[in-house]
Formats: structure tokens, C-alpha cells, sequence
């Protein structure tokens, strides 16, 4: 009985040391004040007098200053008595703490950051919170926690108060002690930062591929977009994506997904849609929609955002795996993270059969032309200094210019090595000499590429990637037999332009300004239906898109009511004659040796050649 009390007593003492090393956070979603939730953090043993508590400025995949700290108020710090500890911001982000060594407990209030009332520095949605009491927590924990300076990698255990109808989504480990209590357990900071969670009405849904378990999470606002549904998206991407790589780097992985209405949601007023990836998880700010327009859209984002399971999760630099949240240092190869995904995105759709190749063709003539709107710069300074205001504003260029260097870099690959290694060769070869575990070092990246592949390699990296050398377009298309010209006179279809207003009483579409529409509608005409089907708030974008967005010469059939009457016509778009830019086309008399190319890099997964009708 000595033996077992005085093992109770040692086990009892080891669990109070172990506590005083880690942060114990109370986050209390049922008590919502003025939109806002309050946040306790039972904290880690401290030896200075004096420490700073830092919110995060800047996120990893997010490359702009954030300054979370703005949403931080009533910052208070006590001792273990509950006395009261002085404190003082320094700037937006930290919280200077004195007399920190007697420092047991910080309590604060966090209010989310969709629903500003400006449009000031707005943090982009997927990488932002929000708070709807009893419907909607999106929980990014950079943006309701920090971390004491020096102290980050200490463990964290998270109890969360929360209604018992709403279910957490995450990628970290959920203990439901009880129907209004969870436990989310992380190793660190980094880790806690790299795993967000969404509480909603349960709406998820998974499925396995190889042996990788795929789950989603959904929040559609008017209930119009089901989990179910995605999943069935997303299967041939996640098949398509473990044929592509041969096996899928990882155990588990969880889609998390907001809807908001169209055109309707308070939570839309600023900001935009899109996604933001981590390591085993991504989420998603998507406006509701039905049918293919929803099914393109998710197919194309979660591609992008999925792909990053390779990189950086298994190819990384330093900067990435010790990330300063105080004072970033960033990464040089922006074009290896963001741009390197964003070209693989496109490519497995074309390899595994969900995108066509005169699609893929498209995709690359599109991001020619956005990529002249960008000046030409080195891109791994640019990557360097993305957050500093000269070069923000091209963070846009990564998926334009960083997608065209990866689709260049795979051909000279392709060439050099009689088509046995590509770009999907490098990467795999680089994330087995890495890992999620073990980062490399930022200046030596390229010469390890060099050194893995061939010589010539490293003359592309100094011209198109260290170098602000234009990208060899003409050159590099030709080795795949595309004909290539930077301006080329061509057609357009169109049914012009025209401006709606809606009438929200009596639920209808008006023609608020006619311009120089090609229906012949006219000002206060009621648009009524396309194509026989009648608009409604849910599917207007998807009937106006082909009106708006013409890809054939197909007529339409159009019916308005104008005077109580109505009237049914059919339209035929008019042809214009335009200018197109960076257009590629194929060669019909390119070499063996170029068509022998392009269906090495551009093979799909019937074994027609790319380019042929239908492909």
C-alpha cells in the first residue's frame, strides 16, 4: 500500500509539473457577448520578469501582414492568487506581461474578423474567424491564441465549451468529453496553427483512397450545398491525385467547407472566395451554388489546395518549419510552393481524365495573359520580400508566372532526360530525401535540384527564376510541337453587356440598365427565365454565366415580361472581331521527336495522344 500511495503521490506530482509546461486554454463558445468569445489560458511556468504574448502578424500560405492582434480586447494577466498583473500592447500584436514569473492565468475576448465593417486590411476568409453564435465557429487559432516569446513549442490542450448541436471538423484529434465539451490536443504552437477546426451542424461525409481516409465538413448557409455531394467531387480528384503520385503522402485528411449565400451573406461584404491549404487539412470559403458551376469550382480550388500534401508538408524550407509568427522570415520558393501546385493542379486533372486537353490549353494561354500584368522581377526575391508593400501586390503572379515556370521546368526535364524524369519525378525524389520532418535550407535548394537532375538546370533557375529574364515561351512551346504568338487576330462571341437589379418583395430580376445587350431588352423589362428555366436568387449566376461568359454560337431562348406581357425570342451572340494575346496552338507538322515530348509531359490517361480530337 507505501509502494502504490507513494506512486499516486509521484504520478500526482509529474501530472502538476507536466501542466505547469504547456498552455490549458478555456475557449467558451456558448457564452457569446456582443459577438464576441472570451478565451482563459491556464500558462506554462515562466522564469523572466518581464514576457511578451504574441498574436500572430503573419501566417504560413497566407503571404500578407494579418496583425490578429487587432481583434484582441480586455487583455488581462493574473498571478496564481489572482492578482492582478501589469500589462501593457505594444503595438497590434503583443502584450507585454510584468512580473511574468509570477504569471499563472490570461484571459481576453477575441471578436472574429468576417464581419468588419470595413474594408481595412481584411483578412482574406479562409484565413480569418468567425463567430455566429449557435450556428458557425471557424476557428483559425492564430487568430484566438498566441504564445508567450520563448516559449511556442510547448504542448496545448484546448477545452471548448460549446452548444451540444455543433460538431467540431479538424484534422487534430477531438476528445467529446461530454455533448458541450471537446478537448483538441496539439504538440506546439506551429501545430496548433497548422490544424483549424469549424464548428457547425454536422453535415460531413468521407471516403478512403489507397490508404488515405478523406473527410469532409460542410456549412452551407441555406442548406443548398451537402456534404455528400462534395464528396462524390472530390473522389475522382483524390483517385486521380494517388495515381498520379503513385500513393498519397498521408494517414488522414479533412476538407473543411463554408457556403455562404450569394450575393445575400453578411460574411461576403469584403474579402473573397477561395482556400487556404495546411498540412493535413484546407479550408474552404465558397459561394453556394448547384450542378456543374459548383463541381468546376470546388474541382478546381480543392486540386490546388490538396496538392499541397506534397509541398510544403514533405518539401519545405527552414523559414516554413520554424515559422516566426512575430517577425517572419519568408522563403525564397514561393514558386516551388504556390506555383509548382498550382501547375500540378491543372496537369493531374489533364493525366487522370478530368480536364480536357484544349482545356489545359486554355489554362496556360489565361495565366500568360495575366502574368503580363505583373513587371518582370526576380522571383525568388519577390518571394523574399512578398509581404513588404512593393511586392504584395504581385502575390498574384505565384499562380500565373510560378504555374508557367513549373510546366517549362517539367519540359526541359522531360527533354533532358529522354522523358524519364519530369517535374512529378523531382518532387517525389525531393520529398523522400525531406519530409514533413526535416526542412531544407532556403539557400541551397536549387543547387540540390541541379545536383539531382542535370547541369542545364541550373542555367533555367539563374534566367527565369533567380533572373527577371522573361520566360522563353516561343522556345519552350516549340520543343512540344505548340505554335506560339504573342498576338493573333481572332473571334469573339458575345450577347453584350446589360445590368439587373432585384426586387426583393416580389422575388424578380429587372433590367435596370439595357447598355448595348444583345437581346433587344429593355430598361425595367422583367427577366424571367433561360432556356425555359426561371431565375431565382439560387441559380441566377449559373443561368446568366453562358450569356455573360460565351463559349459557343449556340442561340438561346430568352423570356421577359415587359407591360404584364410576356414574350419568349431566341438570341444568336454576335461575332466580333478581337485581338488575342499569347495564344498557342498545335503544330500539325511538328517533328516525331515534339509530339514524342508533348505526350510525355502532357499524357493523358487514355492512351490517345494528347491533341487529338476529343482528347
Amino acid at each position: 500500500m507505501k509502494r502504490i500511495l507513494s506512486l499516486s503521490i509521484l504520478l500526482l506530482f509529474s501530472s502538476l509539473v507536466l501542466a505547469q509546461e504547456s498552455y490549458n486554454i478555456t475557449l467558451d463558445l456558448k457564452n457569446v457577448t456582443d459577438d464576441k468569445v472570451k478565451v482563459v489560458i491556464n500558462t506554462p511556468d515562466v522564469k523572466e520578469n518581464k514576457i511578451t504574448y504574441i498574436i500572430p502578424s503573419v501566417i504560413p500560405g497566407s503571404y500578407a501582414q494579418k496583425d490578429y492582434g487587432r481583434f484582441i480586447s480586455k487583455f488581462r494577466a493574473y498571478d496564481a492568487k489572482g492578482r492582478k498583473l501589469k500589462t501593457s500592447q505594444q503595438g497590434k500584436n503583443l502584450f507585454e506581461i510584468s512580473k511574468a514569473h509570477k504569471l499563472a492565468r490570461i484571459e481576453y475576448l477575441v471578436d472574429d474578423t468576417w464581419d468588419v465593417n470595413k474594408d481595412d486590411n481584411y483578412i482574406f476568409q479562409p484565413g480569418g474567424t468567425n463567430i455566429d453564435a449557435n450556428k458557425n465557429f471557424m476557428i483559425n487559432h492564430f487568430g484566438f491564441y498566441g504564445y508567450l516569446d520563448g516559449y511556442k513549442m510547448l504542448p496545448y490542450t484546448i477545452q471548448v465549451e460549446k452548444p451540444a448541436h455543433l460538431y467540431a471538423a479538424t484534422s487534430l484529434p477531438v476528445s467529446r468529453l461530454t455533448p458541450e465539451r471537446d478537448e483538441i490536443k496539439a504538440d506546439d504552437f506551429v501545430k496548433l496553427a497548422d490544424a483549424p477546426v469549424m464548428y457547425s451542424r454536422p453535415d460531413t461525409a468521407s471516403f478512403r483512397t489507397g490508404n488515405t481516409t478523406v473527410s469532409v465538413a460542410v456549412h452551407s448557409e441555406t442548406g443548398m450545398v451537402k456534404a455528400d455531394s462534395i464528396r462524390e467531387m472530390i473522389k475522382p480528384l483524390a483517385t486521380a491525385l494517388n495515381s498520379f503520385f503513385g500513393g498519397m503522402p498521408v494517414n488522414n485528411y479533412q476538407f473543411i467547407m463554408y457556403f455562404p449565400q450569394l450575393g445575400q451573406s453578411k460574411v461576403t461584404k469584403f474579402g473573397g472566395f477561395g482556400a487556404l491549404e495546411h498540412s493535413y487539412s484546407s479550408v474552404y470559403f465558397l459561394p453556394e451554388q448547384t450542378g456543374e458551376d459548383l463541381r468546376s469550382m470546388v474541382l478546381d480550388v480543392a486540386s490546388h489546395e490538396f496538392l499541397h500534401i506534397l509541398t510544403p508538408l514533405n518539401i519545405h524550407s527552414e523559414e516554413i518549419e520554424y515559422f516566426d509568427f512575430k517577425d517572419p522570415k519568408l522563403s525564397k520558393h514561393l514558386w516551388l510552393y504556390e506555383g509548382v501546385t498550382e501547375y500540378f493542379s491543372q496537369l493531374v486533372q489533364l493525366h487522370e481524365g478530368l480536364k480536357s486537353y484544349e482545356t489545359f490549353q486554355e489554362e496556360m494561354m489565361e495565366k500568360m495573359r495575366e502574368t503580363s500584368k505583373y513587371k518582370n522581377v526576380s522571383f525568388t526575391e519577390m518571394s523574399r520580400r512578398i509581404i513588404e508593400p512593393e511586392y504584395q501586390e504581385m502575390y498574384g503572379n505565384v499562380y500565373q508566372k510560378g504555374a508557367l515556370i513549373g510546366f517549362m521546368l517539367d519540359i526541359r526535364l522531360k527533354e533532358l532526360s529522354n522523358g524519364q524524369m519530369g517535374l512529378r519525378e523531382l518532387m517525389l525524389d525531393l520529398s523522400k530525401k525531406y519530409g514533413p520532418n526535416k526542412p531544407f535550407k532556403d539557400e541551397e535548394l536549387i543547387d540540390v535540384i541541379v545536383e539531382n537532375t542535370y547541369p542545364e538546370i541550373r542555367q533555367f533557375f539563374d534566367a527565369y527564376v533567380i533572373g527577371n529574364t522573361p520566360l522563353p515561351y516561343q522556345e519552350y512551346y516549340n520543343k512540344i510541337g505548340w505554335n506560339f504568338t504573342d498576338k493573333k487576330q481572332g473571334i469573339k462571341h458575345t450577347f453584350g453587356e446589360f445590368r439587373l437589379g432585384y426586387e426583393k418583395q416580389r422575388k424578380f430580376f429587372w433590367i435596370a440598365e439595357p447598355m448595348n445587350n444583345g437581346f433587344d431588352l429593355k430598361r425595367y423589362d422583367v427577366l424571367y427565365a433561360v432556356n425555359g428555366e426561371v431565375l431565382t436568387e439560387e441559380n441566377i449566376y449559373q443561368l446568366l454565366k453562358p450569356l455573360l461568359e460565351v463559349k459557343t454560337p449556340d442561340s438561346v431562348e430568352i423570356a421577359y415580361i415587359r407591360q404584364n406581357q410576356m414574350y419568349k425570342k431566341n438570341f444568336t451572340p454576335k461575332e466580333l472581331s478581337v485581338e488575342l494575346e499569347f495564344v498557342v496552338e498545335d503544330n500539325v507538322e511538328a517533328s516525331q521527336a515534339q509530339q514524342s515530348l508533348k505526350q510525355q509531359v502532357l499524357k493523358s490517361k487514355s492512351n490517345a495522344e494528347v491533341g487529338e480530337p476529343g482528347q
